[in-house]
């Protein structure tokens, strides 16, 4: 339970962190990418002015005199409606004023209509103008055109409705607006397709119904045409509020005046949280005079403003960021989250050991120390003289045993340390077990114990190391092989196996009997080991990087370890 409740810590503030981290940095990246494509904006706005102040200029060169007075402002009005889908690219609102600041233009909501206005033999010339519905029509005959304007039907076979045409049958023209005498809707329904699935030709019928006639009288003597047509229009941002509101920023005369003291300056104003009303005024021919009071001075100005809603500029891009960001962080929150947890539990692990290793030798240390004492005491007290021999031999063999374990305990950690030099030369390890053989020889006869050795192999490793390596193996066998068992050592196939009958290791300490002071619950032996000695084993053979391990067979206990 406390485990538990301690990894559902360590996950939740890491997870907290990393969460606040990555909300901080979003946000930060967020406002950053926001703020640059609010200058990008203003770029890219200041290039379509150049565009269309160029535009502008065209027509205007055409119909102005040497005092730049426009000759016909009935034809430059046309010529400006011509170039209307231009002016109003992404939701753009145009003006374009005099120098002394009266309009010529600007743009609106209104039907862009076309129409032949004059043929010079086999050519026919094109005339534009806008129409506006609200003069001629009431509300449900507009909705009821515009319904039909932009119809988009998916026309999926022959015979299949692909759309509407909407055209003037008579009208007037007065300068540059159109004056409808009728208007008809024609249903077109598809013939053929292009490879695209679209329809690529269609052909309709009048329908009894779909004419709207304005009732105008013509007393003004104008222009009168046969036939026209009416331009749906693509602008998504048509007739809206803020549309209108951006119509009349472009309108406005003293803003205009206010914006050419600082001329040469894309000038913006918040909307709403990120939507930004960029605006900008051109001279003509994009050049300025100074008058004598120091402010500018142009012959014609154009006038442009533009709705942005930054977020929707930014989305692609934020969202890909946010979503790998967000999936990086959980990747990389729950790895460190996890090998946190694991530094944790092997902190606990190696805290719960030290504990215990200080308790056994605590223990170890306090048997010779209490027989040293007494011993010492008798010696002071002179109680059994007779025996002074006797108690300084044990009190010798006591301190010997403890300076043993205090070696161990040393050399262990001189083993665990980093600094710890790796020697290499060629050992034979069948020679090292034949020494071991030797050494333990009295012992083995005293309790009846055949050892055997098969097989020898040459590896490079420090003697002494191997040595030891092989000696712990060999006294831990000594330890738990009972009187008349076998010690048998097999070296074959690049992995030396030392077996001893007689005894197994439960499961669940196979892997405790390589730490300090643990003995799989065995008794110790006429050896006196310290209960370090697998502990010293283990820390030589990953010195080494050799595999090493314990298993159970049939009626004993198998040691073992790879070599290269």
């Amino acid at each position: 339970m406390k485990k538990n409740k301690t990894k559902r810590t360590i996950y939740m503030r890491i997870f907290c962190a990393f969460f606040a981290t990555y909300l901080a940095l979003m946000t930060g990246f967020s406002i950053f990418l926001i703020s640059r494509e609010k200058k990008v904006e203003s770029l890219e706005l200041r290039a379509f002015a150049l565009q269309v102040n160029n535009a502008v200029e065209d027509v205007l060169q055409d119909h102005i005199d040497s005092n730049n007075q426009v000759t016909d402002i009935a034809k430059v009005k046309k010529e400006f409606v011509r170039k209307s889908s231009l002016f109003t690219l992404l939701g753009t609102e145009a003006a374009i004023f005099t120098g002394d600041y009266k309009l010529i233009f600007n743009t609106n909501d209104y039907w862009l209509c076309s129409y032949t206005e004059y043929s010079e033999g086999n050519r026919n010339y094109t005339g534009y103008g806008y129409l506006n519905p609200r003069h001629w029509f009431n509300e449900k005959e507009i909705t009821e055109l515009e319904n039909y304007l932009y119809a988009n039907p998916k026309a999926e076979k022959a015979g299949d409705l692909s759309g509407y045409s909407v055209t003037l049958e008579g009208f007037w023209v007065d300068n540059e607006m159109i004056i409808p005498d009728k208007i008809s809707v024609i249903a077109m329904y598809a013939e053929t397709f292009d490879e695209n699935g679209n329809a690529s030709s269609s052909s309709g019928t009048r329908q009894n119904d779909g004419v709207y006639i304005s009732g105008y009288k013509n007393t003004k003597g104008l222009p009168y045409f046969q036939h026209g047509s009416i331009q749906p229009n693509n602008n998504s941002y048509r007739n809206s509020e803020k549309q209108v509101k951006l119509r009349n920023m472009v309108l406005d005369q003293e803003k205009l005046k206010e914006a050419v003291k600082q001329l040469g300056n894309v000038s913006y104003e918040r909307v709403n949280l990120l939507t930004y009303r960029y605006y900008l005024p051109m001279p003509y021919r994009n050049t300025v005079k100074m008058t004598d009071n120091h402010n500018y001075y142009s012959e014609f100005w154009t006038v442009i403003a533009r709705d942005v809603n930054l977020l929707d500029k930014c989305a692609g891009t934020l969202a890909f960021v946010w979503g790998s960001c967000f999936i990086t962080f959980v990747i990389v929150a729950m790895i460190l989250s996890r090998q946190t947890y694991k530094t944790y539990q092997k902190r606990e692990e190696l805290e719960r050991q030290r504990k215990e290793t200080t308790n056994a030798l605590a223990h170890d240390l306090k048997t010779p120390l209490s027989i040293i004492s007494g011993y010492a005491q008798n010696l002071i007290e002179n109680i059994h003289t007779e025996k002074r021999k006797y108690y300084a031999g044990n009190i010798q063999a006591n301190v010997n045993r403890m300076d043993k374990i205090i070696r161990e305990m040393l050399e262990l950690s001189r083993l665990e340390s980093d600094l710890f030099p790796i020697k290499l030369e060629d050992v034979s390890l069948g020679e090292v077990c034949v020494e071991i053989i030797n050494r333990y020889n009295q012992v083995c006869d005293e309790k009846n114990i055949l050892t055997s050795l098969e097989g020898d192999a040459v590896i490079k490793v420090d003697h002494s190391l191997i040595e030891r390596v092989i000696d712990n193996f060999f006294i831990n066998a000594l330890d738990s092989t009972p009187e008349g068992g076998t010690i048998r050592i097999k070296i074959l196939d690049n992995t030396l196996e030392l077996y001893n009958s007689g005894s197994r290791i439960s499961e669940e300490k196979m892997n405790e009997i390589w730490l300090p002071y643990k003995k799989a619950e065995l008794s110790r032996s006429n050896t006196k080991g310290t209960g370090l000695g697998l502990s010293i084993s283990r820390t030589i053979l990953e010195l080494y990087k050799f595999p090493y391990g314990a298993k159970n067979s049939d009626d004993g206990v198998v040691f073992w370890f790879k070599f290269t």
